[in-house]
Parts: structure tokens; C-alpha cells; sequence
């Protein structure tokens, strides 16, 4: 049986404005988002999770919170990334973000990033660096004052 580690990239999109209109409540949308975040960060596939090493979190992960629409960017491993891999995942990634932004005008209202090891240090461009904590504190605490302004 083979066994690879390769860049693994997921995206997730969450419209808080629709979720508030289910749920009615702005602290309840808030901490559903919240717990959303921090479900999808700890979580990972579990396939052969018997036959392999399980566990591993993430090297490198980036929020954002934007007013105008979800913007994958899985576009930033068409190449194949080559070793280091955490280091230039990262950087690619960082290249795409930044470049989205500039050419589509889709700029972040907020980004979070929370990282791990020097080879993830280029994306302290998208944002300082938090813990998870921080990062789903301020993710709780940006989408209720956006949906209070509202």
C-alpha cells in the first residue's frame, strides 16, 4: 500500500446574512460560525485513519470575512508545489490571495491566519498570525458586529 503526504487544500463558504435569517439571532449565527471554523480546522478525513498516523492539523490556515463573494483559491496548486512543500504551498497560496484581490477587487473585510513553523511565515502577508482560539474569537466577534449593523 502506497502512502503519500501531499498539499491539502479545503475550502468552505458560509453566507451569515442567509444564516442569520434562519436562525434569527445574531449571537446565535456568530457562535454557529464560530463553531463551524474551529469544527472545520480540527477536523480531518478519516479513511485508513487504522493503517496511518491520524492527527496531523494543519500547517497553515486562512479566514476570511468578505462583503463581497467566496473566492476559492485552489487555483494556486494547478502546478504541483514542489519541496518544500509547506513553503511553497504557502507561498503560492499567498501569491494567489494577494493577486485575487488586486485583479477582481475581492479584497477580505478581515483575514485570520493561524500558522505553524518558519516554512508558513510567508503568510504573515495576509494577516498576523493568531491561535485557533483567537482566530474563532474574532470571527464570532466580526460576524455579530456586522450583522448588528445591518
Amino acid at each position: 500500500m502506497e502512502f503519500n503526504a501531499a498539499t491539502y487544500y479545503r475550502f468552505a463558504d458560509v453566507d451569515a446574512n442567509r444564516l442569520f435569517d434562519t436562525l434569527g439571532d445574531v449571537d446565535a449565527t456568530a457562535k454557529a460560525i464560530g463553531a463551524l471554523v474551529k469544527a472545520f480546522v480540527m477536523s480531518m478525513p478519516q479513511g485508513k485513519s487504522t493503517t496511518f498516523a491520524q492527527g496531523t492539523l494543519p500547517d497553515l490556515v486562512v479566514v476570511n470575512v468578505r462583503d463581497t463573494q467566496a473566492v476559492n483559491m485552489s487555483g494556486a496548486f494547478l502546478t504541483p508545489v514542489k519541496p518544500d512543500y509547506v513553503e511553497n504551498a504557502t507561498k503560492a497560496l499567498v501569491k494567489r490571495a494577494q493577486e485575487m484581490d488586486k485583479v477582481y477587487g475581492v479584497a477580505p473585510v478581515k483575514t485570520w491566519v493561524v500558522r505553524i513553523g518558519d516554512a508558513t511565515k510567508s503568510a504573515d502577508a495576509l494577516a498576523e498570525p493568531v491561535s485557533l482560539q483567537q482566530l474563532v474569537d474574532g470571527v464570532e466577534e466580526t460576524v455579530a458586529s456586522r450583522l448588528s449593523q445591518e
